[in-house]
This record gives structure tokens, C-alpha cells and sequence, in this order.
């Protein structure tokens, strides 16, 4: 996958998180935490809402990074986005693993990334 269609597909899934978070914050605390009530649930949307917010100002910045032409940054720029889906796969699956929450789905859709992204790090390793 070419490296701006890479980043435009990561900043198009990240906002669309980020605005199913912002739309029903309350839905999506309840299915991850349906025994969370009272103020601990008031919190969770809480920070559900913030989580969202950061997941658009990531969206956003990759949006604007495709604009890089230089193969080193254009490298550089997806080892970082590479080393943060990675992250963000492995926590939340260790969160559906251990039971904490049921994120199985982001688990998958953060894998899914890390993948393309290293498809595309990769290919402009090849064409080098």
C-alpha cells in the first residue's frame, strides 16, 4: 500500500473511533465495563471522551504527515506509527485477555494497522 494511502487509512479508522467515542461515550463504557455504575461510570465517560479527543489529534497529525516526501521521514514517521498500533494491540489485548474490559474488536483493528503500516515501511525499504 502506497505510504499516503497507508496514512490516510490510519487518520480515516482512527477518526472514526474517535467519533463513535465522542457520539456514545455512555454505550461504549457500558459494553466495555457493564458492571461500572455511579461514579465510577460517570469517570470512565469521562476519560472515554478524552481518549477520544487524543485519538483525533492523532488521526489529524497523520492526516498532515502524508504530505512528507523524503523517504527517511516518510520511514521514520511510520516506525512511530508502527510502535503505537503495536502498543495499543498488545494493551488492549491484554485487557480482553485478563477479562479487565472486552476489546477484542480494537485489538484486531490496532493489529490490522501495526500490519499495513509495516507493509509500507517495508516497501519503501524495497524501493530504496
Amino acid at each position: 500500500m502506497p505510504y499516503k494511502l497507508t496514512l490516510t487509512f490510519c487518520a480515516a479508522v482512527l477518526t472514526l473511533i474517535s467519533l463513535r467515542m465522542h457520539i456514545d461515550p455512555a454505550g461504549i463504557t457500558a459494553s466495555e465495563f457493564p458492571y461500572a455504575e455511579g461514579d465510577a461510570f460517570d469517570v470512565a465517560v469521562t476519560i472515554r471522551r478524552l481518549i477520544a479527543s487524543l485519538l483525533f489529534v492523532i488521526a489529524s497529525i497523520t492526516f498532515f504527515a502524508r504530505g512528507i516526501e523524503s523517504a527517511k521521514s516518510q520511514q521514520s514517521l511510520l516506525n512511530g506509527c508502527i510502535l503505537g498500533f503495536a502498543v495499543m494491540c498488545i494493551t488492549v489485548g491484554i485487557m480482553t485477555a485478563t477479562q479487565i474490559a472486552n476489546l477484542a474488536i480494537a485489538a484486531v483493528v490496532f493489529a490490522v494497522l501495526t500490519a499495513i503500516c509495516l507493509f509500507s515501511r517495508i516497501k519503501i525499504n524495497l524501493n530504496e
